[in-house]
């Protein structure tokens, strides 16, 4: 079976979340901005059930560590730009939620881009062995897969989101 088969498994997952958004709720000072935040996690987990449903690969405890690993770095993305939209927010002030959002995202993208990419570089060592080392290789292109998705969600899906008056 898949490891989301384990009612454990998905109650550590949900807690994982959980205590994501309290500390987003603290960070940002807002109910409703966290869940920007925690809107970003399934969306990325889309990009690893999807190279595992078509690839037909396992998943197993290296998915599900993926999306442990994968949480944490699509939230990290998240802060860095919500962070940065919030301190703009407040010294400029009159201009659009989606201006406001696009300067924030100009300013945060460079390091956000070179986690990914270093994490995806780093995790290529992974990938030699094949789908035969099944733990680290499902570790491996769940993350690459999660983390090229979430990008796609940090550029059309996030801003969005951010349009909402908070």
């Amino acid at each position: 079976g898949s490891a989301l088969d384990d009612p454990n498994n998905i109650f550590i997952l949900l807690l994982v979340i959980a205590i994501i958004y309290f500390m987003c709720a603290v960070l940002f000072e807002s109910l409703l901005l966290p869940l920007v935040i925690i809107f970003l996690i399934p969306l990325s987990f889309i990009g690893v059930f999807l190279v595992f449903g078509f690839s037909g690969w396992s998943f197993d405890q290296g998915g599900y560590a993926s999306l442990i690993m994968l949480s944490g770095l699509v939230v990290n993305a998240g802060i860095y730009i919500l962070h940065q939209y919030r301190g703009i927010q407040g010294a400029i002030g009159k201009k659009s939620a989606m201006q406001l959002y696009i300067r924030a995202f100009n300013h945060k993208i460079a390091p956000i881009t070179l986690t990914v990419i270093s994490t995806v570089l780093g995790l290529i060592p992974f990938l030699m062995d094949g789908p035969d080392e099944v733990f680290w290789f499902a570790f491996a292109i769940g993350t690459m897969s999660g983390l090229l998705f979430s990008m796609l969600a940090l550029v059309f899906v996030m801003p969005a989101w951010v349009k909402i008056r908070y």
